[in-house]
Formats: structure tokens, sequence, C-alpha cells
């Protein structure tokens, strides 16, 4: 039980700010760079990180999500129109970018103390409505995850299950039912979370105190370091072989 507690703790401690520069570097790298290579690079990394931290059912949900993206994209390509082909290549070069956002801020959330992060950010001297704003945010997450879990189940039992068969045949009677009790159930969840980020005292003028001790340690360099090293390298390597004609 104590070696599983001390694997546990070494796959979750990572500082909250640091978690959060790999959020931003992947979502600014991947719209820098148009480069396919690079995004799939990107892709590689992200699914690893999950596989790291033992979230398998995340990992491969990931890689299947990615992966769909990337064979979407290839089929464009034999699209004749240059008009419609151009349309869905905008809307599937923004679908690949924007979700890495998503995907990452749930590596994020999973298993986040959000008192940590609270305070980690307070000792970088964040505005006390950006706290409150992103940990809200990164509560909110998982939350919707399973909020989302039990409206599938009700239209399941329903005979309205989200399935592809449903999507491709009925896209609005399907969307309707899966996309309002969730946006109606997000507003209430928002609301109850801030109301809890206030009871815990995060819009205070005097600074909290924390219990765990927040700081940023050898550890937290060296892995930051390696992913940004990673994404980084990537793009170098992909520019230098574009130079050359590769």
């Amino acid at each position: 039980m104590e070696i599983e507690n001390k694997r546990e703790d070494i796959y979750t401690s990572l500082d909250p700010r640091m978690k959060l520069l790999m959020l931003i570097l992947f979502t600014t790298a991947t719209y820098i760079s148009r480069s396919t290579w690079v995004l799939l690079w990107d892709y590689i990394i992200i699914v690893a990180l999950y596989m790291i931290r033992r979230l398998w059912r995340g990992a491969w949900r990931t890689g299947i999500l990615f992966g769909s993206f990337l064979i979407l994209e290839f089929l464009i390509g034999f699209i004749p129109h240059e008009g419609t082909k151009a349309a869905l290549g905008l809307i599937i070069f923004f679908l690949e970018r924007t979700s890495i956002f998503f995907v990452m801020g749930n590596w994020m959330a999973t298993k986040l103390r959000i008192s940590d992060f609270s305070t980690a950010l307070q000792n970088m001297h964040f505005p006390k409505g950006a706290i409150i704003t992103l940990a809200v945010v990164f509560r909110y997450l998982p939350t919707v995850s399973d909020e989302f879990r039990s409206i599938k189940n009700t239209m399941k039992l329903r005979g309205i299950g989200l399935t592809f068969k449903n999507i491709i045949l009925h896209p609005i009677k399907t969307g309707e039912y899966a996309i309002v009790p969730l946006i109606i159930r997000s507003m209430k969840i928002a609301d109850e979370l801030a109301a809890s980020a206030m009871t815990r005292g995060l819009d205070l003028e005097t600074k909290r105190t924390s219990y765990r001790e927040i700081r940023l340690r050898l550890k937290d360099f060296v892995a930051a370091g390696i992913v940004v090293i990673a994404v980084i390298g990537g793009i170098a390597v992909n520019s230098i072989l574009q130079k050359g004609g590769i």
C-alpha cells in the first residue's frame, strides 16, 4: 500500500504551474505551426503524457480523437471541388488545434488539487478574479464529463443513443437531446462551483494559507523542460526539413 501511494505521488504531484505551462505550450505550438507532421508529433507527446500518468482511458480516447482528425484531413484531399475542400479543411484545421486545449485541460484537471492550484497561482501574484475563474474551469472539466456520461445513458434508455448511426440519420434530434441538457446542467454546475470557490475563501483580500507546501522542485523543472524541448525540437526539425526540401 505504501509503495502504491509513493507511485501515485510521483505521477500526480507535478506542480500545477508546470501543468498550466504545458497546456499553454501545446496550444500555442499547434497554432503557430501549420505542419501536419508537427501536429502528429504533438499528438504523440500528449498521448504519452496521459500514459505516463497511467490515465489509460484518457490515452486511448485521445488517440482515437486525434487519429480521427488525421484521417479526415487525409480524406479531404480527395474532394474534387476546391471550395468544399477549402471550407472543410479550415474546419478540420481549427478542430485539430482547438481540441488540444480541451484534451490538455482534461489531462491537467484529472486528480488536480484545486487548493494547490489556487495557492500556486496566488504565489505568482495572479489577480483574484483570474484565480477563481481558472479554479472553476479546471474543477468543471471532470464534472461535465460525468454529466455527459449520464446524459448518454439516459438517451440510450429512451432509444436515442449517441451512436454513429443516430448522428448520421437523425443529427438534429440527437444533437438536441445531447447538447441542450448538457448546457442546462453546465450552467447550474458552474454556479455551484463558483459558490464553492467563494465558500473556500478564494475571493478574500487576505492571503490564503495552505496545509501543503507548494513550491517548485527540481523534478518539476526537469519534467517541464523535457516536454518543452520535445515540442520546440519537433517544430525546429520540421522547419529544417522543409528548408532542405525534404
